[in-house]
């Protein structure tokens, strides 16, 4: 009688455990169930999101190459727009009076008595009078008027200031090894340069 009662709580306690194993598995199905048809709105959205964002970045990719062929073209003409210029460096303010037409100081504040003036930008109307100034004043190491000592500069745009000025350090070198150097346009070219003893002809990219 008694091994006929342990028998069947037994039995019983391995129902019991196979209809829990069972309702486990059929939760865990529901569950997984469940949580797929939940994320597949989110799988389906994070899918769009993604070629979106591949789409944006192709575009901005289109974009920026786009916008530095713009770049470059303004500041093409931006440089041809001052070919006919030059920068006078020294003359006081107000010294050029009211006739000269295509002159005029640069943008910015007027200054203060005590500080340096304004350099005046002079436009030529033919381009080789300009250039012949611009030699003359080459070949003159002092330029004074009025008692003033000037100074004569081609009038370049910001951008290409800025290249320019990124060779101070290279043009430095070169004056004191006595090298003859010239940056016409966007290249530096010179005609001497020194290295282990030699004397190349050499020129460097602005970039």
């Amino acid at each position: 009688m008694a091994d006929n009662e342990s028998v069947s709580a037994q039995l019983t306690i391995e129902s019991l455990v196979k209809e829990l194993e069972k309702f486990r598995k059929d939760m865990t199905g529901e569950f997984v169930t469940l949580l797929n048809s939940s994320l597949e709105p989110i799988r389906d959205r994070i899918t769009q999101l993604e070629q979106d964002v591949n789409a944006i970045q192709s575009k901005l990719t289109i974009m920026e190459k786009e916008n530095t062929v713009l770049k470059a073209n303004v500041e093409d003409l931006v440089s041809r727009s001052k070919r006919h210029n030059i920068r006078v460096v020294g003359l006081p303010e107000g010294i050029e009076g009211k006739s000269l037409d295509c002159a005029h100081r640069s943008l910015r504040p007027k200054p203060r008595t005590e500080e340096a003036p304004r350099p005046l930008i002079i436009r030529f109307h033919r381009y080789i009078v300009k250039e012949t100034v611009m030699r003359w004043a080459k070949s003159h190491k002092v330029i004074s008027y009025k008692g003033h000592q000037i100074k004569m500069y081609e009038d370049f745009s910001t951008e290409l200031a800025k290249k320019r000025a990124a060779f101070n350090k290279i043009k430095s070198l070169l004056y004191k090894q006595g090298a003859r150097f010239g940056i016409p346009g966007q290249t530096l070219w010179t005609n001497t340069h020194f290295r282990n003893g030699m004397v190349e002809s050499n020129r460097y990219k602005l970039l």
